[in-house]
């Protein structure tokens, strides 16, 4: 071979921001777990200045870490063209938005042949100026010219990189959950392990702190549950400490009604001890924390957000409403979902494990896209490396005039 090493395995370089716990660095782990090193060796460079808190789970996982930072901005392109022709993938995925078709240019010129924008998120969180709309042009233009391959979680996270019409290399390659990895836990040890009564109901958030998340929200939702039901708790979860919700609401860390829990890596028993979680999201690319909370059959009430209306046709579970309707109106929607019974919930997981969103599913289509690597053609049972609609069925419509996705 020309690269002096034989072609197995697949050498598979990603640009992220840094190895946090967060939907993309979640999803990403389980792909490394699923995948052995000894068929694809994943390497993530991470461009934050640091490595993240989840770095040694990836290595643990088989994965390479190392850093390329951002900073300085002005050595960067070169510093990142040092390392790739160093290290010589077969493929590069970048993970940050519309800055990939930075990273693919110099992965172009580095000679990478297969080169992948995963785009995460239906807005890239800026600011919409003149400068910012002149700014997403240019970048869309370059991956135009520097991507073989652009993949959204959703529809309507791809359409953040605005594709042309009738371009095969723009496609939808949805977002996936390990139900393994979030079961295990009973009701009842779950709600010791957070310190919550066995019969009150409770009503969950999994985030981390920041403006896109709304949690301050949470708190009026909770209140105004609570004037009908006295005894509802409210389970908050997440990196990034709490000042976005003292802040907002000063009283709250002497509320014995809200149980503030922090980062933690049992997801499984916060889900376990939940009768519905809360998402009020300003925007979100397909939350991962949405399809875990499915995959167990906890239901969901969440922000009529694009990515989630394409959710809520393949699986039930999921009432959607906007934010602009209020914490009354949101509240009574949690009420309402916070009293599934065991039978939904049954379907709610079922139908969570009978559609795209799964591992497994995801796992296929990104060994197909990897094995491109020098032209090759998928091997015989392999699935096609997209989602495709006229395969899976198309998405139910969402009938009501708030998108609302009825649990039966």
């Amino acid at each position: 071979m020309s690269r002096g090493r034989s072609p197995d395995p697949t050498r598979v370089v990603h640009v992220i921001g840094s190895l946090d716990r967060g939907g993309a660095e979640t999803v990403s782990l389980d792909l490394c777990r699923a995948v052995p090193p000894e068929e694809v060796e994943q390497i993530f460079l991470t461009l934050a200045g640091r490595e993240g808190r989840l770095a040694d789970e990836f290595r643990a996982a088989g994965a390479k870490v190392r850093q390329c930072p951002l900073a300085p901005a002005r050595s960067f392109a070169p510093r990142l063209l040092r390392c790739l022709r160093t290290l010589r993938p077969d493929v590069v995925v970048s993970h940050v938005s519309l800055a990939s078709a930075v990273v693919l240019l110099v992965a172009l010129v580095a000679r990478v042949p297969v080169r992948v924008a995963r785009i995460w998120s239906e807005n890239d969180g800026r600011p919409d100026g003149v400068a910012q709309r002149v700014r997403r042009a240019f970048l869309r233009h370059l991956l135009r010219h520097t991507a073989t391959d652009v993949v959204g979680v959703t529809a309507a996270a791809l359409r953040l990189a605005a594709p042309p019409a009738g371009d095969a290399r723009y496609r939808v390659l949805h977002n996936c959950v390990s139900p393994d990895r979030v079961t295990g836990w009973d009701r009842r040890s779950a709600r010791s392990r957070w310190e919550l009564p066995p019969d009150a109901p409770v009503l969950l958030h999994i985030g981390r702190a920041a403006p896109v998340k709304n949690r301050p929200f949470l708190v009026e939702v909770h209140r105004a549950v609570r004037r009908v039901w006295p005894e509802t708790r409210l389970l908050v979860v997440g990196p990034g400490g709490t000042d976005d919700l003292t802040s907002a609401h000063p009283r709250l860390r002497d509320d014995p009604y809200v149980r503030l829990a922090g980062e933690t890596e049992e997801i499984a028993s916060a889900l376990a001890a939940a009768d519905v979680l809360l998402l009020p999201s300003r925007w979100e690319g397909l939350p991962g924390v949405v399809l875990e909370a499915l995959a167990v059959g906890v239901p969901v009430v969440a922000t009529d957000l694009p990515c989630l209306r394409e959710l809520a046709g393949y699986v039930p579970g999921l009432h959607l409403l906007p934010l602009s309707a209020g914490a009354d109106r949101w509240a009574d929607a949690a009420r309402r979902q916070a009293g599934t019974t065991t039978e939904q919930r049954g379907r709610i997981r079922q139908a969570l494990r009978a559609s795209p969103f799964l591992l497994d599913h995801a796992v296929a289509q990104w060994r197909v896209l990897w094995s491109r690597r020098r032209g090759e053609p998928p091997r015989a049972g392999q699935s096609p490396p997209v989602h495709d609609h006229r395969q899976l069925g198309e998405p139910v419509p969402i009938g009501t005039p708030e998108r609302e996705r009825a649990l039966d």
